[in-house]
């Protein structure tokens, strides 16, 4: 009996000590010394990494990995970081990356600007890495550690004259939108910028007079009254585009979660490219316009100044076909932005209430009162002033119509990069996409390739439908080539191997000869029929050795022989439901910690095998295919 306590005891103290080492993924120890005690400041800056585990230094030769990156964490301190040289690390074969084992050195110059001293004796780095394993091959979440920096007490010394005549305008600006990049008043001065643009288009810039004459109209020839009548519409337009900006900025709090799948990111762009074709003058897009037309008729019916704010709330809603895009395409960005910041709270576990996740969706709602501004200011001066005559309207007004559709067309490209992204596919495939898809474009609707040429036609039209049809092909080739490899294709199983109760539409994924399903109550009932074990693949955008798996998927014949015929495989990606049920499930508790994971399970769910080890393709071999001992 004591034996028997002694060995319960043993065995308890062991799976203590194992919950003890999967409670938390490692962490990286940071420290800083500062070198030179003058500005411009100089720092070691020492990141010391747990045994048996590495850091990257570049994103390898695949563009995978999360590498080393320190930033301010707050970009307003009066200090820049001038310089950041990495250590020297060791380049690894197997990965194609830089790496980064015990302790590195980095070598950090800090500026201080002479226009807007720091305000404080210290201020605060943002250390931003991800570990590895080099045992288990597992990639543990990015962390983003803060450290803080002793900054010299020398006097600053003044920036030179020549510096600033010998740098150009665009050089100056950029510098700045660089160093205020976090400052939400800079964001308001772009956003008023962008609003004041859009009154330039040739949708909003005819209906200027004609605004501003119905609104004095409403003062009933008192010239006092008229100043109040244009100042109430111009606050009812700024509440219209703070309160959309506010929500914008609280559907941020949940945007970064929700942006984690790549449909809604290639969601997203489509809907760019919709507006941005519309602004580009191929269609008119009158979304709601004859439901705003009626809200801004009833509005009007309103007399005194209450009807007259309204009458602006109304008119900020979608003031006309061509601001609508541009305010959409905004309060998308604004949304991004703000889930950013929130992301970057919770990398630093900083646990948001109600408040604030409110105070930051404030960011978003000042932004956007910016954009407010700008479009209503100019109805107030016309009103206030009276121009008797205002410059001609022109093709420069096209111009700056044009201008707005490039930008958000290229909003819709960095969607497309995004929702690829996290598929873990390059950029650069995501690049040939673009390119074949404006191909196309350019052969359909520009050389008129799908159009029979007439028995006379010139040289010229002959020359132009041939280039069409090269570009056609280009482009389809370019197309069909990205989208080999893409998860977009989906498999039916058939029906011999399906049960009575699944449906013909399961989602899957081919890749390599084998159908990974994204649905793992769907892969349960195939399970249950076939008799098949279940092996799921947990992956994430962020963990470089989950891609890793694809090319040992793709190269190791056994592995690949046993997913396709003994096994019914799943991938499940973070963050989407299935894959948190699995995280808060007690048996997976180490997708708490880090990527890659994968499991074996029975058809009833039961655990056979679980490994964080993507390169122990023998023992998966084995325990789908029953040799296991």
């Amino acid at each position: 009996m004591k034996n028997i306590k002694f060995i319960y005891g043993i065995l308890s103290l062991w799976l203590l000590s194992v919950s003890l080492v999967y409670a938390q993924a490692p962490n990286a120890q940071l420290s800083v010394h500062l070198i030179e005690n003058s500005w411009p400041a100089r720092y070691t800056l020492s990141l010391n990494i747990p045994d048996q585990h590495h850091a990257y230094l570049d994103k390898g030769a695949d563009n995978l990995y999360i590498p080393v990156n320190v930033e301010l964490a707050n970009t307003s301190a009066g200090v820049t970081i001038k310089q950041l040289v990495n250590p020297n690390g060791v380049y690894d074969d197997d990965v194609k990356a830089t790496i980064l084992r015990g302790q590195g050195d980095f070598a950090l110059n800090l500026t201080a600007n002479p226009h807007q001293p720091p305000a404080a004796q210290a201020i605060s780095l943002a250390v931003k890495y991800q570990l590895c394993n080099d045992q288990t091959h597992e990639c543990f979440r990015p962390k983003t550690a803060a450290i803080e920096v002793t900054l010299p007490n020398a006097a600053i010394p003044p920036m030179p004259d020549s510096a600033e005549e010998n740098s150009s305008f665009t050089d100056q600006l950029l510098a700045l939108f660089k160093h205020n990049s976090d400052n939400t008043l800079i964001m308001f001065g772009l956003m008023l910028i962008a609003g004041l643009l859009s009154v330039a288009t040739p949708c909003v810039y005819p209906m200027l007079p004609i605004t501003s004459m119905f609104i004095l109209r409403r003062a009933n020839g008192v010239a006092e009254k008229e100043k109040h009548h244009a100042f109430v519409y111009l606050l009812g337009m700024i509440a219209t585009y703070m309160l959309l900006g506010l929500m914008a900025g609280m559907t941020g709090g949940a945007f970064n979660t929700f942006m984690q799948s790549a449909w809604v990111n290639l969601a997203f762009a489509i809907f760019f490219a919709f507006f941005a074709l519309a602004l580009l003058g191929f269609y008119e897009l009158g979304f709601m316009q004859n439901e705003v037309y009626s809200l801004d008729q009833q509005s009007a019916k309103v007399s005194g100044l209450a009807g007259t704010c309204l009458m602006g709330s109304v008119a900020g809603l979608v003031i006309s076909p061509c601001v609508g895009p541009i305010v959409f395409a905004l309060l998308l960005q604004v949304a991004d932005t703000i889930a950013e910041k929130s992301a970057a709270l919770a990398a630093l576990n900083q646990t948001l209430s109600f408040w604030d996740r409110l105070t930051i969706a404030g960011q978003g709602s000042v932004m956007m009162a910016g954009f407010g501004l700008g479009v209503g200011l100019p109805f107030f001066i016309i009103s206030v002033v009276k121009f008797k005559q205002l410059p001609k309207a022109g093709y420069w007004m096209n111009k700056v119509k044009y201008a707005f559709g490039l930008m958000i067309l290229y909003f819709a490209y960095t969607y497309l990069v995004k929702g690829m992204g996290v598929w873990g596919i390059s950029s650069q495939t995501s690049l040939a996409f673009a390119l074949g898809l404006v191909s196309i474009w350019i052969a359909v609707v520009y050389c008129n390739v799908f159009s029979l040429l007439p028995a006379d036609a010139l040289p010229q039209q002959k020359m132009q439908h041939y280039c069409g049809v090269i570009s056609l092909l280009l482009g389809s080739w370019l197309v069909v080539a990205s989208l080999s490899h893409t998860p977009i294709g989906t498999i039916t199983p058939s029906a011999a191997l399906m049960p009575a109760n699944a449906t013909a539409n399961t989602l899957t994924e081919q890749e390599v000869g084998v159908t990974w399903y994204r649905s793992y109550a769907q892969a349960q009932k195939i399970a249950q029929a076939t008799g098949k074990p279940i092996f799921i693949d947990f992956y994430a955008s962020w963990c470089a050795n989950c891609t890793a798996f694809k090319e040992e998927v793709a190269n190791n014949h056994a592995l690949n022989e046993a997913l396709r015929n003994t096994a019914i495989a799943v991938k499940l990606v973070d963050q989407e439901p299935e894959f948190e049920q699995f995280r808060e499930h007690p048996e997976h508790r180490h997708l708490k910690i880090g990527l890659p994971y994968f499991a074996i399970l029975n058809a009833d769910g039961s655990l056979k095998w679980s490994s964080t080890d993507y390169k122990a393709t023998s023992k998966m071999v084995a325990v789908l295919t029953g040799q296991a001992g």
